[in-house]
């Protein structure tokens, strides 16, 4: 795995998961691709073992039972379940996910379906949905019934994150437009957007000097081209372009005339 970059976004993002786990909250973030969101899911993920849950739907407009039998699965291999068979029924599917947070959890079936357990005594779990701009509003507007403290889907709260790229719209001219219910945005701790201009000067600087041996100048090069008004602040642009200058110079010392011939014949 390769070393954390602490950006800005990747901060900020990793603080607000975090006190969405905290708190057992909702929490929906959408920004464009290559701004670090991903990699800010797989930190919050380290610095939480045995704690959060990624779940990652590739269909487009995956409905309710979808996206139950996706978070099945990822639960059921988070707990070390070698159970493959995924119910077809929304009722079958919510009672295998009772059941399977109930066998993480070391909880007895019957005395946590009687609500017998004190839900603030159980540990917490997070369950991240990444790439959600694929999960359809009513899907999204039904997960949230696995959050809600009374009549819970689950035998407890589940903390739930909703990771997305800007296809994932949060607002619009009407509330029909937003893939978010007025429940679901009534209930989220965090409601935030992202875009390219969220990633600092500092932010690319960070990223290049994490990367190879890049002299200052190179450095200031590479920054600036990154400025334009048409120009995409995209961590994995840029990744690509220092995977570029690496080879061009052998992996060895990256000037600021490599740079610019590189640039110039981009």
């Amino acid at each position: 795995m390769a070393d954390f970059i602490a950006t800005s976004v990747a901060r900020r993002m990793i603080a607000r998961l975090q006190a969405n786990h905290e708190r057992r909250r909702i929490s929906v973030f959408s920004g464009p691709p290559g701004i670090g969101k991903t990699t800010a899911i797989d930190e919050f993920a380290r610095r939480n073992p045995g704690e959060v849950v990624v779940v990652k739907v590739s269909r487009r407009n995956a409905r309710e039972v979808l996206v139950l039998q996706h978070m099945l699965d990822a639960l059921r291999h988070f707990a070390g379940s070698r159970f493959e068979h995924a119910p077809s029924s929304i009722w079958d599917l919510r009672n295998a996910l009772f059941g399977t947070l109930c066998a993480w959890g070391g909880l007895d079936l019957q005395p946590a379906r009687r609500g017998d357990y004190e839900p603030s005594a159980f540990p917490r779990l997070t369950i991240v949905f990444d790439a959600a701009q694929n999960l359809s509003r009513e899907a999204i507007d039904a997960l949230r019934y696995w959050n809600d403290a009374d009549r819970c889907y689950a035998p407890f709260p589940l903390a739930l994150a909703f990771i997305g790229n800007n296809e994932f719209s949060l607002a619009g001219a009407s509330a029909t437009d937003s893939v978010i219910s007025a429940a679901v945005a009534d209930r989220a701790l965090y409601l935030q957007t992202l875009d390219y201009d969220d990633v600092a000067d500092d932010d690319l600087e960070l990223f290049i000097d994490a990367r190879g041996d890049f002299e200052p100048s190179a450095v200031a090069v590479l920054v600036r081209a990154f400025r334009g008004p048409r120009s995409q602040r995209s961590l994995r642009r840029l990744g690509d372009l220092l995977d570029d200058l690496e080879q061009l110079t052998g992996s060895g010392h990256v000037t600021a005339e490599a740079v610019r011939q590189h640039l110039a014949l981009a």
